[in-house]
């Protein structure tokens, strides 16, 4: 049985498939934070997944890399965003210049 697995293309391409995710996740996880200086976070990954124990200190520098723009947490708005002056729209009803 392990030999008809081990001689299957898609046992292989499956194994390579989740070394090479495995080797990206630190990149991917900058990526989805929005880390700054995202080239140093590439780089640190190459060096580490060329040694394989190094790869934990990618993964902990793509978490704590500091973000270039914070966003509040559960906000779906737009970096660059900013309210309107004076207020909600509810405050601003028949405050026009013919009112």
């Amino acid at each position: 049985m392990m030999i008809a697995i081990q001689s299957s293309a898609f046992f292989w391409l499956g194994l390579i498939g989740l070394l090479a995710f495995l080797a990206v996740l630190p990149t991917l996880i900058a990526l989805i934070r929005g880390a700054d200086d995202i080239g140093y976070i590439i780089l640190i990954n190459l060096i580490c997944c060329a040694t394989v124990l190094a790869w934990p200190v990618a993964v902990f520098a793509a978490m704590r890399w500091p973000i270039s723009h914070p966003r509040s947490p559960g906000s779906s708005r737009k970096p660059g965003y900013r309210p309107p002056l004076g207020g909600s729209r509810s405050n601003l009803r028949g405050r026009g210049p013919n009112a």
